[in-house]
């Protein structure tokens, strides 16, 4: 890469940083192109030339997102930790996203955006379903998940936990409480965990 890419390419970071600092603070729908140029510090054509729209740059500001968040979990489930540290790290890391990131960003990566809703099932089926899959396996062969489960089983428990409308509960009036209540039930279901007796 010349210098001339390394340029471009910096000034394209450089965007999508500040175009993702507004979309947390402020959303979608009220941003307007030249919110976004005044905000990095770029022309809008500028913006124009490299991302095409605001929903393109914003395409490419979660896709950023999502495989910085992938980086963020596989060196998380690579560490020496215990099953439970992992995943009380990433659903903690998880709800302080939810408590930054603005509610419209969620909804329109989730439920708006088919093209990022394509991209969001792609990544999940090649990237992130395996990486929770080898900490699964990691944990039963450890004794720290029931070996006798099934994987379909398995992830379809975590699933019923991993939903941002728990998460949005979490981070409302008495977010902490629930927050305890749902960490308990995740390890230890419905029952007394052995260490409290």
């Amino acid at each position: 890469m010349n210098g001339y890419e390394r340029r471009k390419e910096q000034k394209k970071k450089d965007i999508k940083q500040a175009a993702f600092t507004l979309f947390q603070k402020q959303g979608i729908k009220e941003i307007k192109i030249e919110d976004l140029a005044k905000h990095a510090g770029v022309s809008q054509v500028t913006i124009y030339n490299h991302f095409g729209s605001k929903e393109g740059l914003f395409r490419e500001v979660i896709k950023e997102f999502v495989a910085d968040e992938y980086e963020f979990h596989r060196e998380l489930f690579q560490r020496d930790l215990s099953f439970r540290e992992k995943m009380t790290t990433s659903i903690l890391h998880k709800t302080n996203n939810v408590l930054n990131i603005h509610h419209e960003i969620l909804e329109e990566m989730m439920l708006n955006d088919e093209e990022l809703k394509l991209f969001l099932a792609d990544f999940q089926s090649k990237y992130a379903i395996p990486l929770i899959v080898d900490v699964i396996k990691n944990a039963q062969n450890n004794g720290e998940i029931n070996p006798d489960l099934s994987m379909e089983s398995i992830m379809v428990y975590i699933q019923l936990f991993n939903n941002n409308t728990l998460i949005s509960m979490i981070t409302g009036e008495n977010g902490k409480k629930l927050a305890t209540d749902i960490f308990q039930m995740f390890f230890y279901g419905l029952s007394m965990p052995s260490d409290s007796k």
